[in-house]
């Protein structure tokens, strides 16, 4: 029996390590030419998002293991919704106060982003219930294009990775370890690139993208394994992308000091991913995950 464990623990550390080496190598592929170029295109981030997830596939193929072996069923409807909602709670909870007290000189609504919203749906001067069906759109057909990228990175953090780390540690460690894998991945982006928030110290940006970026490791480790599907983790992780960087950071008009609290570069992502941890880690304790 115990050398049954221990072969099983070696065989996913393995699994690990041969899935971080291929994911860094396609990264740094993609993290070089974006470095290069000066920024991002949509074509180099689909590429660099689709990386793990390529990793993921390649290293099922490496120790002959079927694809199918991944998390794919759709699971129960409850959690996919909550994936879905979360980001527009706790984008809401982090919003609504640096509008409504302007924090770093923020303001709400920007005229500009309203005219454009408008202008993707009827011609002439802003519409606002052209903007209400605009915010609609992308809420839900703009979550499922944002998800065709979210997908790739997904397959590998929450198709592939925890559930190998699972096997060798316990629950708060995956939520945590692979929630720091998945921060310091994007550290090329944000130092070199303009995954950023565009002025400020980028240090200081990659520091606060991290404290934010790995308690959520413990919310999509908990989906993960609460649903026994990646899709929750995948509607998430677009959800979240969609309505932070397209909807609530464009509607906010921008002051000196606004960067330092919106968006995934300031403070307050951060407090509201602690909570979150928190919250979802007594979640799994309670249902017996962690």
């Amino acid at each position: 029996m115990t050398e049954g464990l221990t072969d099983d623990r070696r065989a996913a550390w393995k699994a690990i390590a041969i899935f971080m080496a291929l994911m860094l190598a396609l990264s740094a592929v993609f993290d070089t030419l974006m470095a290069q170029r000066g920024g991002m295109s949509l074509l180099l981030v689909s590429g660099i998002m689709w990386s793990p997830g390529i990793a993921a596939l390649l290293t099922c193929l490496i120790l002959k293991r079927p694809i199918a072996s991944l998390p794919w069923r759709w699971g129960e409807w409850r959690w996919n919704w909550l994936a879905w909602a979360l980001p527009i709670g706790y984008g809401l909870v982090m919003y609504v106060p640096v509008w409504g007290l302007g924090l770093g000189g923020s303001g709400f609504p920007n005229a500009e982003t309203l005219a454009d919203f408008s202008s993707q749906i009827v011609s002439g001067e802003t519409n606002i219930a052209a903007v209400v069906f605009c915010v609609v759109l992308m809420g839900t057909l703009g979550v499922v294009a944002s998800a065709a990228r979210a997908l790739g990175e997904e397959i590998g953090w929450r198709g592939f990775l925890v559930w190998e780390m699972r096997k060798v540690m316990p629950f708060w460690a995956v939520g945590l370890l692979s929630g720091l894998i998945w921060a310091v991945w994007h550290w090329p982006g944000i130092l070199f690139t303009d995954y950023n928030a565009g002025t400020g110290n980028f240090t200081l940006q990659m520091v606060l993208f991290t404290l934010s970026i790995v308690p959520m490791g413990i919310v999509y480790a908990y989906l993960a394994f609460r649903s026994n599907s990646l899709w929750p983790a995948v509607i998430l992780h677009a959800s979240h992308n969609l309505f932070l960087q397209r909807i609530f950071t464009p509607l906010t008009v921008e002051g000196e000091g606004t960067h330092m609290y919106i968006d995934e570069f300031g403070i307050l992502l951060p407090i509201v991913s602690v909570v979150l941890a928190a919250y979802f880690y007594w979640r799994a304790r309670r249902d017996g995950i962690a």
